[in-house]
């Protein structure tokens, strides 16, 4: 089916590019129409003719292009959507770990090292001299 619609495409370009050269060699011309003119004729319908093709395929590029926004907006967004709900949950879960977890251990910590230099400073057996 594909093969038969790139043949249909195929002639039916080439009949709109070769038909105005095929009428300007087998048209007679009247007496004070030159070949020149005729070349110049064909020349106008080849530059009318693309520039209704580059029309269309301009219309077409800005529907894709409007298509492939709406596109973004409709799939796009959403996902972001969930990765920020995604990134405020794991925001969350550090602040309740931080609080819950890390805090108390960290004042743990910081109590057993005064407890250490507490008994260090307890146990020295040279009293500091008083000059320093």
């Amino acid at each position: 089916m594909k093969v038969g619609f790139i043949i249909l495409a195929v002639v039916l370009v080439l009949a709109v590019l070769l038909l105005p050269i095929i009428l300007l060699f087998t048209q007679s011309f009247p007496a004070n129409y030159t070949w020149l003119m005729a070349v110049r004729d064909t020349s106008i319908i080849y530059a009318s003719l693309f520039m209704c093709v580059g029309a269309l395929l301009f219309i077409v590029m800005t529907a894709l292009i409007a298509f492939i926004a709406f596109m973004v907006r409709d799939h796009i967004v959403p996902a972001l959507e969930k990765a920020d709900d995604t990134l405020q949950t794991v925001k969350g879960t550090t602040t309740f770990v931080s609080e819950s977890v890390v805090a108390p251990i960290i004042k743990a910590a910081g109590a057993a090292a005064g407890a250490k230099a507490m008994v260090q400073t307890l146990m020295r057996r040279n009293p500091p001299k008083a000059g320093k």
